[in-house]
């Protein structure tokens, strides 16, 4: 799987698509383009730092160790015929480098469906993804999810209701339905005979 720009830019949504490949998942991967992007969005909308997005653009390659894929001219040649917004030709390119089954976008009209299909690809944003994946790997996804709880600043409420806001409610439900199966029942209350 190829993950956009935008899919990286919510440090929520960026947690659960790293911790669910941390726990095998998916495989994920970018290319420095989409990094590029990724922290210029991240400085000019939140203001952050250009050594941070550096730290974090080093944090996210050195956590997964596969993900930074190198973009193959002659993938980046391929996609320039291929009827679409330029702007988007280097994650298009990058996705046929990895050799990627999956397109991981929230920008889903900007990139031909239909060519992707033909060769492989399927084009999915992360509320899709991530409802497939809480349906498909409940307890690498119960995983991640406490993952993504444990180290974000937020309470578990706050990251579910930012998730709901990045990825959808059906992502966010399904989120919830399996972080709901990892808390033991209710003990009943004990009465003597």
């Amino acid at each position: 799987m190829l993950a956009d720009a935008n899919i990286l830019f919510s440090r929520t949504l960026r947690d659960y698509v790293l911790y669910a490949a941390d726990e095998g998942a998916i495989e994920v991967h970018w290319s420095r383009e989409i990094l590029a992007e990724m922290s210029r969005n991240l400085r000019e909308n939140l203001g952050l730092s250009q050594d941070s997005t550096a730290r974090l653009e080093q944090l996210m390659n050195d956590y997964i160790e596969y993900a930074l894929v190198e973009v193959d001219p002659g993938d980046l040649a391929t996609v320039g015929a291929v009827e679409m917004d330029a702007k988007d030709r280097h994650v298009l390119a990058a996705a046929l480098s990895a050799d990627a089954d999956i397109l991981l976008t929230d920008n889903t009209k900007d990139f031909p469906a239909q060519w992707m299909a033909e060769r492989g690809i399927e084009l999915l944003t992360a509320g899709q993804l991530l409802t497939h994946l809480a349906d498909g790997f409940p307890d690498k996804m119960r995983a991640a999810h406490e993952k993504t709880v444990r180290y974000s600043p937020k309470p578990e409420a706050d990251v579910l209701t930012i998730l709901e806001r990045t990825a959808g409610k059906y992502a966010a439900d399904a989120i919830r339905k399996v972080a709901m199966n990892s808390k033991p029942p209710a003990s009943p209350s004990s009465k003597d005979d």
